[in-house]
């Protein structure tokens, strides 16, 4: 597609991405590969981005079909002791100094030297320092999660509970710099009118713009040929994202039992990749009902065939990848609120809403009973994936926005 468009006639936009996007098998890197797929079609897109070895070694070309691509090397993650030495030693943010990369700083100014680029379109506030101060272009910083209110959810229900101070702490100094970044930029991208009220909040003066997740409708489909299995449960994440592991350890210790103690048949499978060694032990033992596939290569026929989706979600911020795509796919999900958030979804219409254990319990068991009161669900969870979650809708807004940002730079 990069061979197709006119590029003398198209608007360049340098993306700046913290992974890279390909396979796209968690959140983050969907959200920046159908971006991709869906700018690239009007758009001269060059992506630069972080990259691990093991993910550097998969053959890229179907990324490369959509933008110029340019991989900085970055280290992988520290553990917890030099994680612990790192946030105690600065009064920034563990994240902003684990992605501030002088190799990435390098390749982001020679771009700018020798490209005639009309928009910067970042994703995530800790990258923005990675750019030039002095750059004039204007800048689009796109927020998948509120890393502030993320981090201060998850200080209340860390375990071990002695984590929850250093995870308070970081929390605190998210909220000092981020709203730093917000001020920065010619406009912030959100996820929901949630997210944007937490920016309005902080940075009362920044531009704010939807710039919404969404899902492959086309691809993620019912299968009414597929019939749903009544004690099987389904959940998937990427698991080195803390609020996935909480929410299954959450899920597994409070809700799970209440529901194997009526439906001992009851299985719960874990999808996602690098599933902890915690989960993988639990799954050992048949009375737990856990089982855990980690990363497959297609989830569509376990959403097709899943009784209940559920998302026990209890910290983190953005809209959930994994709901959009088992509502189009029509299962009937149970989530807590905070799950949920910027879905627009209504509780007993096309999603069930649950906040405390045996009430989440309580909900799972009415739509494992009641299968046509799951049917509905699910259908009214797809229709309202079509109507307000495609990434067509998603990339017509962003698409719309660049447009506004570079008319004023031209102004």
């Amino acid at each position: 597609m990069k061979d197709m468009i006119d590029s003398a006639n198209c608007p360049r936009v340098l993306m700046l991405t913290p992974y890279l996007p390909y396979p796209p098998v968690s959140g983050g890197r969907t959200r920046t590969y159908n971006y991709l797929r869906q700018l690239a079609r009007d758009h001269d897109l060059t992506l630069v981005c972080f990259g691990r070895l093991e993910e550097r070694a998969f053959d890229l070309a179907p990324l490369r079909e959509y933008c110029a691509l340019h991989v900085v090397e970055r280290e992988g993650s520290p553990g917890t002791l030099r994680a612990a030495l790192l946030s105690l030693t600065s009064a920034q943010p563990i994240t902003m100094r684990l992605y501030r990369n002088a190799a990435m700083q390098k390749t982001l100014a020679d771009l700018l030297h020798s490209g005639h680029f009309d928009l910067i379109h970042v994703e995530s506030f800790y990258m923005l320092q990675n750019l030039p101060s002095a750059t004039t272009l204007p800048i689009l910083l796109c927020e998948p999660s509120i890393e502030y209110k993320a981090w201060s959810r998850f200080a209340r229900v860390a375990q071990p509970i002695y984590q929850r101070p250093a995870v308070a702490l970081e929390s605190v100094k998210m909220r000092v710099y981020e709203p730093r970044a917000w001020k920065r930029v010619a406009s912030v991208g959100v996820m929901s009118e949630f997210d944007a009220k937490l920016v309005q909040r902080l940075a009362p003066d920044a531009r704010i713009a939807q710039t919404p997740n969404g899902v492959d409708t086309d691809f993620f489909q019912p299968a009414p040929e597929i019939p749903r299995d009544p004690d099987a449960l389904l959940y998937m994440g990427d698991y080195k994202y803390f609020p996935n592991v909480e929410a299954v350890s959450y899920f597994m210790n409070a809700i799970m039992p209440l529901l194997r103690a009526e439906r001992p048949a009851l299985t719960l499978t874990l999808l996602g990749k690098e599933p902890p060694e915690a989960f993988v032990k639990m799954a050992e033992d048949p009375l737990r009902g856990l089982r855990v596939l980690g990363l497959v290569p297609d989830t569509r026929r376990y959403l097709q065939g899943a009784g209940v989706f559920i998302c026990p979600q209890r910290s983190g911020g953005g809209t959930r990848f994994k709901l959009m795509e088992a509502m189009a796919c029509g299962c009937a999900v149970v989530s807590t609120a905070m799950g949920a958030e910027g879905l627009g979804a209504t509780d007993g219409v096309n999603i069930r809403l649950a906040e405390t254990p045996r009430a989440f319990a309580d909900a799972v068991t009415e739509l494992l009973t009641t299968p046509t009161l799951a049917a509905r669900i699910g259908t009214a969870a797809r229709s309202l994936a079509l109507e307000r979650h495609s990434w067509a809708r998603s990339a017509t807004m962003v698409r719309e926005l660049y447009q506004q940002l570079i008319k004023g730079k031209s102004t």
